[in-house]
Formats: C-alpha cells, sequence, structure tokens
C-alpha cells in the first residue's frame, strides 16, 4: 500500500472523528482517476515552524498518565499529511495560521509561544479557536455538501488548468457551472484544521493506538457489541 493510500484509509476509519471540509479535503488528495501525471508538493515547514506545531499539538493533546502529541511525532505526521492531501490555497491558510498564533504571542506576552506558560498557551489557542467558529461560518452549507458527496463534487477541489477542472466545476451549494477552482473552495479555518488533524495523527500512532487506546496484539473472535468497564480505555481499531 503507498502512502497516500494508507493516510486515506486512516481518514475513513477516524471518519466520525474528523468534520465535512477535513474529510472531503484528505478524500480529495487520493484521487487515481485523474489523468495527469501527480507532481508532489513543494509544502514544507522550517524549523521555527516545526517546533512551534509541535507546541500547539502538545496543548491539544498533553502527556498526562499517557505521552503526549509530542512523544507520538504528530507534528511530522501533520506536516506530511499536509503536503500530500492538502492544495496549496490551504496550505499557505495553515501556514498564516502558524504565524498569526507567533505574532499574537509576542503582541500579547512579549515572548515567542514555545517559551509560554501552558496557561498562557491555551489562552492564546482559546481565542484562535472561537476565531475558527466565526471563520467556519462564512460557507457552512457549501463545506457540508461538498463532504457529503466528495466524489460528485470533486471538481470543486480540482487544481486549476487540470482536466478535471475543465471538465466539471460545480458549485456544491448553487450547482453553478464556474470557473476559477480556487475561489469556490471553502477553506477550514487554522485551529480547526490544527486540532481535527492533531486528534487524527495521535490516535493513528503507535503511541496512541497501544497506550492511549486499549489495544490487543493479536485478537480473538470479533465481537460486534463489548460493554465497556468503568474507566476503561476506548478500544483501538
Amino acid at each position: 500500500m503507498k502512502r497516500r493510500e494508507a493516510i486515506l484509509q486512516v481518514a475513513l476509519t477516524m471518519g466520525s472523528a474528523l468534520s465535512a471540509p477535513t474529510m472531503a479535503s484528505i478524500l480529495e488528495g487520493y484521487q487515481p482517476h485523474r489523468t495527469k501525471k501527480y507532481t508532489p508538493s513543494a509544502f514544507t515547514l522550517g524549523t521555527d515552524q516545526q517546533v512551534l506545531l509541535e507546541e500547539i499539538t502538545e496543548v491539544i493533546m498533553p502527556a498526562t498518565s499517557t505521552p503526549g502529541a509530542k512523544d507520538a511525532k504528530v507534528a511530522d505526521t501533520i506536516q506530511l499529511i499536509l503536503k500530500d492531501c492538502y492544495k496549496p490555497a490551504q496550505q499557505d491558510h495553515f501556514m498564516k495560521g502558524l504565524a498569526a498564533v507567533e505574532a499574537e504571542s509576542r503582541k500579547a506576552y512579549s515572548k515567542p509561544f514555545v517559551e509560554l506558560s501552558i496557561e498562557q498557551k491555551t489562552a492564546i489557542l482559546k481565542q484562535f479557536e472561537q476565531q475558527a467558529k466565526t471563520e467556519a461560518k462564512q460557507h457552512p452549507k457549501r463545506q457540508e455538501k461538498l463532504a457529503k458527496d466528495p466524489e460528485t463534487n470533486l471538481g470543486a477541489f480540482a487544481p486549476a488548468g487540470s482536466d478535471q477542472t475543465e471538465a466539471k466545476l460545480v458549485d456544491a451549494e448553487t450547482g453553478v457551472v464556474v470557473k476559477d477552482a480556487e475561489k469556490n473552495v471553502a477553506l477550514t479555518p487554522f485551529f480547526k484544521l490544527v486540532k481535527e488533524l492533531t486528534i487524527l495523527c495521535y490516535f493513528s500512532s503507535e503511541i496512541g493506538c497501544t497506550q492511549a487506546l486499549e489495544y490487543v496484539k493479536i485478537p480473538g473472535r470479533y465481537e460486534g457489541v463489548v460493554k465497556l468497564k468503568e474507566g476503561q480505555k476506548a478500544w483501538a481499531t
């Protein structure tokens, strides 16, 4: 199984934990029926951006009685998914989000985000969480419809100039054929995306599956319904 196929399978398994636009973007990243040759994305995070992302994911999924996001190398996996499954517009939006977090940290506390206390980091990310909710209200119907039927709406995600864009580019909300694919894309807000990818990457990692969740290396017979004991962890799938 190729890397992009593996990412797709994990995304489908974790579908209930992901929002509509995030699922649609991951599904869009794997389209073997496209006629043009796949060109690897040049997207990459710089050292400072990678460290910042590690800190953000650790606030979202901190180490407690089990290892946190840093131990599970969640930031590395997020960078991989962004590179392989998202378009330049969403990648740029994510990079701007990282820059905005750092700028807010220096404005509010005169320190880089990585040097703040956990309380200060949490306060900043709560601001971005609220901002994400406001931003998401701009295209709620379009995002919902695209995710409900990503296969029939793939034209809305196709790269400008591709065969698919020219053949089928339909606005998911109005049903009107449009010419500019990039203008039709409803970008996922930064914090919403980083939070959902943190959850996805953590619980699909070895640490997440074997330590944060209940894990059986060699399971026995399949039981469709199993009652959980009080305090028991959810089962890894």
